[in-house]
């Protein structure tokens, strides 16, 4: 009897220590659920803060908006401009057209995230028009990883032959870390790809939904390079047809005659802009000098040919970004106007201006001006 007791005491003691352990083991559990739950908590607030009315530009319900996110040219990076990116806004839906690096930032900066874009034009796949485009899908890959359940996006992008190419090795890039989510379960463990690239391969219609309709033609950018290689490395300038007026980007180009009549008659046109007679910051001495030159001269618009194709083509205002060379706004604005008399304008980061507002009388004005 005497060792049977001995043993229930120990048993009782044994099954105290046990409930101890048990209750440490659960709140253990419980305190690290709270915590994950806390993590993920973070993860989707941040994402949320970027898709919250709070944190969205205020976009016009009806009429056209052009927001200014890069307008510095080349692939040096500058503290003043971000590189060549361009979001459209047609009754509230958004399209950017060229990814230089900084877009991802100025879209924030400009309170629109980025998965709310579900089609990106690229005119031509140079560095400072595409490279910034992994930071946009980094940032569109999250709003799937970590959106909500059983929320699915597709994002399509449009450009010249190599863009394939250029989507696949940025998704590539991303699915390497996210990869590392996924083995912790935590986000979406799938990696599916949400993103579509589209070939342009040559003029004509390339895009058509609801808001717009987009045509493209090849224009003289690569215009020097051998055929066999501008045949795979194309260079477009997209013409936008919307329900308040035509908005026109030339892209990156010399003179073109193509790009002339893409824009024949067009409300906008916007376009890149260089001065010759500035430093480009590329030093003469280089055994590229001779290239270099013949390249800023014949594949890029100096103010005059600017200012003669909008006069030849007829557009009602000209809006200049993509700048190379130095000197203020108001100087490239008067270099153009000495050939072109219609309204100019000299873009900066985060610029927005307004075409289809409307004006008071049922009507909309087909007017080039910045946003009130």
């Amino acid at each position: 009897m005497c060792e049977l007791g001995v043993v229930s005491r120990r048993s009782k003691a044994w099954w105290k220590r046990r409930g101890a352990a048990l209750r440490r083991a659960l709140l253990l559990s419980a305190a690290a659920a709270a915590m994950a739950a806390l993590a993920l908590g973070a993860f989707a607030g941040r994402l949320m803060a970027q898709s919250s009315p709070a944190a969205k530009a205020a976009f016009a319900a009806q009429g056209d908006e052009i927001i200014l996110l890069g307008t510095h040219g080349g692939p040096g990076l500058t503290q003043e401009r971000s590189e060549p990116a361009t979001l459209l806004v047609v009754d509230g839906t958004s399209y950017l057209i060229d990814c230089g690096i900084g877009t991802m930032r100025r879209l924030l900066d400009a309170g629109v995230p980025s998965q709310t874009i579900g089609t990106i034009f690229i005119t031509h796949n140079h560095p400072d028009h595409a490279l910034g485009l992994v930071d946009v899908m980094a940032n569109d890959f999250l709003s799937v990883d970590f959106g909500p359940p059983g929320g699915s996006r597709t994002f399509n992008i449009y450009g010249p032959p190599q863009t394939p190419a250029v989507v696949s090795a940025a998704y590539d890039f991303i699915r390497i870390p996210y990869s590392i989510f996924a083995a912790e379960h935590l986000g979406a463990s799938t990696l599916a790809d949400p993103f579509r690239a589209h070939v342009v391969d040559g003029g004509g219609l390339v895009y058509q939904d609801d808001k717009i309709r987009v045509t493209a033609a090849e224009n003289t950018h690569y215009q020097l390079m051998p055929a066999k290689d501008r045949a795979r490395m194309k260079s477009f300038a997209y013409r936008f047809q919307t329900r308040y007026g035509v908005i026109v980007f030339t892209g990156d180009t010399g003179p073109s005659a193509a790009v002339e009549k893409l824009a024949t008659g067009a409300d906008v046109l916007i376009s890149e802009v260089e001065e010759l007679g500035a430093p480009t910051g590329a030093p003469r001495t280089t055994p590229n000098a001779a290239a270099l030159a013949a390249h800023l001269r014949l594949e890029h618009l100096p103010v005059k040919d600017l200012g003669e194709m909008a006069s030849k083509a007829r557009v009602k205002a000209v809006l200049m970004h993509h700048f190379v060379g130095a000197g203020s706004g108001q100087k490239f604005v008067e270099g153009v106007k000495k050939y072109y008399s219609g309204t100019v304008f000299a873009g900066a980061d985060l610029q927005r201006y307004c075409l289809g507002t409307p004006d008071g009388n049922g009507g909309t004005v087909r007017t080039l001006a910045p946003c009130n």
